[in-house]
């Protein structure tokens, strides 16, 4: 899997320990030799109070795509205030084991470039995962 699959989660564990389906997109390509984890963001559909303009909204850690943009049918917020870390065994677990996680589409590559260049500027995201995020 690549940097900006797009991922459906049945039974996804949020960090507040409530579960449930999600969409979520791959953010970098770990370096397994390294053991480093996927590292994944949510989205929403939810527009409350949320710009609608295409694109980086690095105040407020979110980019924007709008409805029928890449595979979205709704607008759609990527939240990148909270970046999870999810390691490769449990990932492949969840896929093929337990069958909770379905690969359902893929980004635009202009879109991800977008994406990663959010990244940069947003000041919610760990430097860490920054250099795991941006690494070529």
């Amino acid at each position: 899997m690549d940097r900006g699959t797009i991922l459906f989660h049945k039974k996804f564990q949020f960090t507040d320990g409530d579960v449930g389906e999600k969409l979520l997109i791959i953010l970098n390509e770990p370096d397994y030799k390294e053991e480093e984890p996927y590292l994944i963001a949510r989205v929403t559909s939810q527009p409350k109070n949320k710009p609608t303009n295409y694109g980086c909204h690095k105040n407020l850690s979110l980019f924007f795509i709008p409805v029928n943009k890449d595979f979205f049918s709704k607008d759609t917020w990527i939240q990148l205030y909270e970046i999870y870390e999810i390691d490769f065994k449990t990932f492949v677990q969840d896929r093929l084991q337990y069958n909770q996680v379905e690969i359902v589409g893929n980004l635009d590559s202009l879109t991800l470039t977008h994406i990663l260049k959010c990244v940069e500027l947003v000041e919610d995201i760990s430097e860490q995962h920054k250099r795991m995020i941006l690494r070529k």
